[in-house]
């Protein structure tokens, strides 16, 4: 496609120099422009990528998205646009021919819940043998083709990856697309264009305050999400409900009160399993054995079993593939020399809270937390995270996570503000996850929490590490 095929597309835009040149790529980071790409200069209170675009058309930058009025070489392709983060979703919608109308793209939002949700209904249609794709935190799949992947930014993708991929499930013959849509993808316009076929609603909390500000704008963000949304999918055990029902047409519910459209009764645990009784309207379906850790999942599967239910998979067909459900980096289970070892993703005090609490109640021994906070947190959030870590672990292990650039030892200073029992810091937390293991004993229960399975690590001296937690775990296991 070039600029006078994309002009006829979008009439409403500004097209001016060269017409001619073809549109392959979409980029928003000047330094990560190659020779043909279209640069799209994105403005916001945080910068102007407008001052980029000379910077782009030196690395190679064939044409730019602009709001503002700048002058570039006339061989270059400029659009003008009132609002490029909109134009973003709009120029990658009309590149692939706006493939989320021909797949039925189904998006799961809230502050907990979206992974499990998102991944478990990609297995579970992919089971029933509706082909189905995954696009979320921890990868991408294409039908049985599942890679585990850390994608940049992690969650939900700018639109031209976005709608590339979607594409792409297009081009498989995929039936549905399932994907996770953060807040910061809500805010971003990321998901700008995208014809969504249904939503879900997980679990809402708080988080991600350093990019949002407020809860109120976090909270806000996540609402607009349903705004007129037609027979969405929602917890309604969950914090701040009210908003989500009040923007909602029609909604389905799902939780613990008999009442709801989908509702399930606590029998307890068979081993690793958890046993609940479902019920759609009152009527009993059946026993689920569903194979995770943490009741907060049986929210998380009451999800999935709304939808699947609504889209005719039968109980049955939920029930058998309950029984081996599991989803990477999420209370992922490792057993080791008497101790339980659980790698999860728990990223925020109320994550961190709902992990640990489930843990500290099923625990044999002591529970060792190992732990660390992002960079982009704020002072707020490390203490916070120091302080849950202690109401229920017996002793932690503070560490890195994630320091996107700032200085470790600050991040964890104003952790350990916030840390009330025994521990032990470690900065390296490939060093951390072995002292732990290491340091416990049979019967203990060892949590790794934070990253689930994220691989890279962006250090301060630009320095980039790549492991995953439980390629360290697997390590020490493997030791003689």
């Amino acid at each position: 496609m070039n600029g006078k095929d994309l002009k006829v597309k979008l009439k409403h835009f500004n097209f001016s120099g060269n017409l001619n040149v073809e549109i392959t790529n979409l980029k928003h980071d000047s330094r990560k422009i190659k020779a043909g790409d279209i640069f799209i200069a994105l403005k916001s209170e945080n910068g102007d990528g407008h001052r980029y675009i000379m910077d782009a058309i030196k690395r190679g930058a064939r044409g730019v998205v602009v709001q503002e009025n700048v002058d570039v070489p006339t061989d270059i392709l400029k659009i003008k646009v009132p609002d490029t983060y909109s134009a973003y979703g709009e120029i990658a919608n009309a590149i692939f021919d706006v493939p989320s109308k021909k797949i039925s793209v189904v998006g799961t939002t809230g502050t907990m819940g979206k992974t499990t949700i998102t991944y478990l209904l990609y297995r579970l249609f992919n089971f029933a043998n509706v082909p189905s794709g995954f696009i979320g935190t921890i990868g991408i799949g294409y039908g049985d083709n599942f890679n585990m992947v850390d994608l940049s930014p992690p969650t939900t993708p700018f639109p031209f990856e976005l709608n590339q991929y979607l594409n792409k499930m297009v081009l498989s013959n995929l039936k549905y697309a399932f994907i996770e849509v953060s807040s910061h993808g809500i805010k971003d316009k990321r998901i700008y264009g995208i014809d969504f076929y249904k939503k879900i609603l997980g679990t809402m909390g708080i988080d991600h305050l350093d990019f949002h500000k407020t809860k109120e704008d976090y909270v806000n963000t996540k609402v607009s999400f349903f705004k007129e949304s037609v027979g969405p999918i929602l917890n309604f055990d969950s914090q701040f409900i009210e908003r989500f029902i009040d923007v909602s047409i029609d909604p389905v519910f799902y939780g613990s009160m008999p009442s709801l459209d989908f509702s399930y009764e606590y029998l307890g645990r068979v081993g690793h399993n958890l046993v609940f009784n479902m019920y759609k309207k009152g009527e009993l379906l059946g026993e689920v054995s569903l194979s995770l850790i943490g009741k907060f999942n049986i929210s998380n599967f009451m999800a999935v079993s709304a939808f699947a239910i609504d889209e005719g998979l039968s109980f049955k067909t939920l029930a058998e593939f309950a029984k081996n459900a599991s989803i990477p980096g999420r209370m992922e289970l490792y057993e080791w020399q008497g101790r339980k070892i659980v790698v999860d993703y728990a990223h925020n005090p109320d994550e961190v809270e709902e992990v640990l609490s489930v843990l500290s109640e099923e625990k044999q021994g002591n529970l060792i937390t190992v732990f660390g906070v992002v960079g982009t947190s704020n002072p707020e959030k490390r203490i916070e995270m120091g302080e849950v870590v202690s109401k229920f672990t017996d002793f932690a292990v503070v560490t890195s996570d994630n320091p996107r650039g700032v200085d470790e030892v600050s991040i964890i200073d104003d952790v350990l503000k916030g840390i009330m029992v025994d521990h032990m810091v470690f900065i390296d937390r490939r060093e951390a996850i072995r002292y732990a293991m290491l340091y416990s004993k049979p019967m203990d229960t060892i949590a790794i929490l934070g990253r689930g399975v994220e691989k890279r690590v962006e250090l301060k001296n630009g320095k980039i590490l790549e492991f995953r937690d439980m390629d360290i775990v697997k390590e020490v296991m493997n030791e003689d």
